[in-house]
Parts: C-alpha cells; sequence; structure tokens
C-alpha cells in the first residue's frame, strides 16, 4: 500500500523536452500560467510544449515562456466518437504526433482521465501528475510520478505552482505573463475612446457564465441597478462585456439600467484582456474573464456562491471577494457597490499584472446574505 501512495517526483534537466498539458477550460488555464513562468526561469534552456483546447489557445500563441502549442483536436475527436470505428485510428494518429516530438516528460495539471491519458499517449517515460486524493477520475494511474500537496483546499495558482517546485523550479514570486500586442492595444484604446469620451473610470460587468455553470450567475437585474448606481454615485461608466450567445443578457442589463451601462462590441479573449489593462476594476462571477482581469492587474469584486473562494479566489490584496452560501443572488447591488468604492478610492496604480510574494496570497473576503 505504501509503495501505491508514493511515487515522488525527480527534478527537470536542461535537455528535457517536456509536454505541459493543460487543456481548459480559459480561467485553469490562466491560472497554470505562474507555474509555466516558474518552470521557465528555472530551466532556460528547456523545450516546452503546452497542449491545450481551442477557447485557450489564444492566450498562448507566441507567448514567450512556451516553445509550442499543441491544440488537442476537441472537434475530430468528437465526430471520431460518433463513428467507434474511426476513434481507434483518430486516437493512433493523435498519438504518433505526439511521439515524434519525443517528450521525455509530461506534466499532467489538469489531474482528469482525458489529460492523464494524453500523457501516456505521448510516449514520455516520465509522467507527473497529482497524486491519489488530488486528481480526479482515477488518472493517477497512468502517471508515474506523483505530487502531494499538503493541504487540499489550496488556491489552483497554488497547487500549480507546487508541482513545479516538485520538479525542481524554485522562486517565491507569482507572475502572469500575458504579452499584449501593438494592435490590441490600440484597438482597446479605441473602443474605450469611442464609448467613454469624457475619460470616466470605466468598471467592466462581466454576467455571463459558461452554460454548465449558469447557477454562478448574479441575476441581470442586480448588474442593471449597479450600473445606474455606479453612473451617479460613483461617477464610473458601466461596460457590459459578453461572449458567445451572451449579447442578449448584455442587452438586456443595458436595458435596464436605462441606457446607464454600454454594451461592450464583441471581442476575442486577448482584445478583452487589453481592454481589462485600461479598466479601473472588473465585477463579475468565478469565471474565465475574472481569472483573466486577475491576470491582467485589474482589481477585482469577485462574486461566489456556494463555490470556494480558497480554490478560485483572485490572489493578492487590491481584490475584494464578496461570498453568499447558497447563491450569488443573496449579494445586494449595494453591497457590490460598497465593494466597489472601496476599490475605487485607493491609489494604488491599476494595469500591470500581478507579480506577488507567495507571502501574501489572499484577497479580502466578506461573507454575505444568510
Amino acid at each position: 500500500m505504501r509503495a501505491f501512495m508514493d511515487r515522488p517526483s525527480a527534478r527537470l534537466e536542461e535537455h528535457d523536452r517536456v509536454l505541459l498539458i493543460r487543456l481548459g477550460a480559459v480561467g485553469d488555464v490562466l491560472r497554470t500560467l505562474p507555474a509555466l513562468h516558474l518552470i521557465r526561469a528555472s530551466f532556460p534552456r528547456l523545450y516546452l510544449s503546452w497542449m491545450v483546447e481551442e477557447p485557450a489557445r489564444d492566450l498562448l500563441v507566441d507567448h514567450p515562456d512556451l516553445d509550442e502549442v499543441i491544440v488537442f483536436p476537441r472537434r475530430e475527436m468528437r465526430e471520431a466518437a460518433s463513428r467507434p470505428h474511426r476513434l481507434p485510428r483518430r486516437l493512433a494518429a493523435l498519438a504518433e504526433d505526439l511521439r515524434r516530438r519525443r517528450f521525455s516528460v509530461a506534466l499532467d495539471f489538469q489531474g482528469s482521465f482525458k489529460s492523464a491519458l494524453l500523457a501516456r499517449m505521448s510516449g514520455a517515460p516520465r509522467r507527473v501528475g497529482f497524486a491519489p486524493g488530488h486528481s480526479r477520475e482515477l488518472s493517477f494511474l497512468f502517471t508515474n510520478e506523483w505530487v502531494r500537496p499538503k493541504e487540499r483546499h489550496l488556491n489552483r495558482v497554488e497547487r500549480n505552482l507546487i508541482m513545479a517546485e516538485r520538479i525542481g523550479a524554485t522562486g517565491d514570486a507569482i507572475e502572469v505573463i500575458l504579452p499584449e500586442r501593438n494592435d490590441e492595444g490600440v484597438a482597446a484604446e479605441t473602443i474605450l475612446r469611442t464609448i467613454n469620451p469624457m475619460g470616466m473610470p470605466v468598471v467592466l460587468l462581466s454576467p455571463g457564465t459558461s452554460p454548465r455553470q449558469r447557477w454562478k450567475r448574479w441575476p441581470a437585474e442586480h448588474y442593471s441597478r449597479l450600473a445606474s448606481h455606479l453612473k451617479t454615485a460613483a461617477a464610473a461608466l458601466p461596460l457590459v462585456v459578453w461572449g458567445p450567445g451572451e449579447e442578449e443578457l448584455a442587452r438586456s442589463i443595458v436595458s435596464g439600467s436605462r441606457g446607464d451601462a454600454v454594451a461592450a462590441p464583441p471581442t476575442s479573449l486577448r482584445l478583452l484582456a487589453a481592454i481589462l489593462r485600461r479598466c479601473s476594476l472588473f465585477v463579475g462571477a468565478d469565471t474565465g474573464p475574472m481569472h483573466l482581469a486577475w491576470g491582467v492587474g485589474c482589481p477585482v469584486v469577485a462574486l461566489f456562491g456556494p463555490t470556494d473562494p480558497r480554490l478560485n479566489a483572485p490572489l493578492g490584496r487590491g481584490h475584494i471577494v464578496l461570498r453568499a452560501g447558497r447563491s450569488t443572488s443573496e449579494i445586494t447591488p449595494k453591497q457590490v457597490l460598497d465593494a466597489v468604492g472601496t476599490i475605487l478610492g485607493r491609489t494604488s496604480p491599476r494595469g500591470a499584472p500581478p507579480r506577488l510574494s507567495r507571502a501574501v496570497l489572499f484577497p479580502e473576503t466578506a461573507g454575505v446574505g444568510s
């Protein structure tokens, strides 16, 4: 039993060819970037590839810490699965494509059956993953070196950094590297100048969630009331952003605010990052855009329901987490407005990506509701 429980991981070597696996979602990829940077800073001559799914691909393309981005062919795999006789051939082709890269180490930051299977398919002789109790779907059966964090209730950023440390990366700082292209900055400034000619502080409202996590959403009518309060009480411009299938939600918030809020144009992930760098504040639930705001240095008011902020809150000072035990709907617009006023009243600079000491990790958290 002891042999089953202990498979310690060893240090990387500078000549290693490393496959990092964190397929999605956007927030999970963002929270793995500090571990990527720690690995690259500690082993500058490694060959580093990252396998990711399409929704988060744009965050990694041309990333200075990566040598290669491999996009997992999710749609093709689903099509093959609908015709079972094609699936073995498609899996074999994917395995062959991975093995020709001759990876020596696979790092499974995801800890699911799919990610661990991909680590095994890569042919890497060393496959590092999280230990039983810290991974899902028996993924540990496909890995041969295990990382066992001391606690289960760790923020996902810190959990990923622990894996990086166990393979020899060193450093106390938490850094998110998300370079901005010149055209992205120009586009963001054009959008903000057009909708905000008076130069008011811009508070970005992100009401959407993935379809599977609609229960995380703060009610649209709450966003509308908050937007009106922001315009009158805080002299700020509420900007509502939206993703695929959420345009009607954004329009309903603008309508409910009687035009005090403004709906953003369609944005890509990278354009949204550029806009967030130029905003004074982000308000939204535990979603990819919230983690993106944190990643580019935009202060956050995070709205949590039953999900655990210890795992998912934006790290560092300058953010405020509001949490209601049963539902985010228990958080009132007045409580959010008070949190917004607290952050807007501070004089600390914004817009710089976080470079945190791991000694100072957690935001202010306030429980609300009954």
